[in-house]
């Protein structure tokens, strides 16, 4: 169970008494004082870490998107939810498939960050810019910068002409209420919860698969790939098993 604010405070409150969170901007025995060490403010946290990675061992990390969702490696098995803040200075993760969101108490004194967690407390876990996890599950050294990140890394993605050749002429059932068709000749058809929609589709210089229909403004693009065999899509940064796809117009089906 995740232990509540009052508790999470109190082991805040004994850690920085025991002086339990070593920083490197800290006194000369590696261990943040007392004195001055305060709860990051919802905004401050949120800014400290939106658009970072957390390295969180050998081979386990946390991406915290800007736009509130969550990518995490834990013993080299992916997973994904969103993230929030507080106005207590917690993070809190919202996994899919976890009963309970875990959440942990951040504080500062003056460039040291520490954080109170289920274990105990300590120094926060390094933070990257950008989107790392792919290196960090390959067992690679990130990049030094966002800018360096190449977001196919460890992916081999279906080339733009593969990926006009492969959705051509096929419907896509992205839900049992929900499908789009590729027509040959770049038209889209699609059904969302009864309502049909009509526009067009492209596919972009690096083979993202993309939708543009007026009433749904821009669209994310979807890029495929194939892992151990299997059809994947890398969607709003999130890689997941790619839909079904069927020969044919079947959107009147539905």
């Amino acid at each position: 169970m995740t232990p509540g604010p009052e508790v999470r405070r109190a082991a805040l409150a004994l850690a920085l008494a025991l002086g339990a969170a070593p920083s490197a901007s800290a006194g000369d025995d590696g261990h943040v004082s007392r004195e001055g060490a305060t709860p990051f403010a919802r905004g401050e946290l949120y800014t400290y870490l939106a658009g970072k990675t957390q390295v969180r061992g050998p081979n386990g990390g946390a991406y915290h998107a800007e736009d509130g969702t969550l990518q995490i490696l834990r013993d080299g098995v992916r997973g994904s939810g969103a993230w929030s803040v507080t106005k207590d200075g917690e993070l809190c993760w919202h996994v899919y498939g976890w009963d309970e969101p875990p959440c942990e108490a951040y504080y500062r004194n003056g460039d040291a960050v520490g954080y109170v967690h289920r274990d105990g407390a300590g120094p926060a876990p390094e933070l990257l810019e950008g989107n790392v996890l792919d290196y960090l599950q390959a067992g690679v050294e990130p990049p030094a910068s966002a800018g360096d990140i190449d977001p196919n890394f460890a992916r081999s993605l279906l080339t733009p002409e593969e990926a006009t050749a492969f959705v051509s002429g096929k419907t896509a059932i992205l839900e049992p209420r929900g499908a789009v068709h590729y027509a040959p000749d770049f038209t889209l058809t699609t059904v969302w919860g009864g309502v049909r929609q009509t526009g067009r589709w492209s596919v972009d210089d690096k083979g993202g698969v993309c939708w543009h229909v007026a009433a749904w403004g821009v669209e994310p693009c979807r890029y495929y790939y194939v892992e151990d065999g299997v059809l994947m899509s890398l969607y709003k940064g999130l890689a997941r098993r790619a839909e079904e796809f069927v020969d044919g117009d079947v959107t009147g089906d539905l």
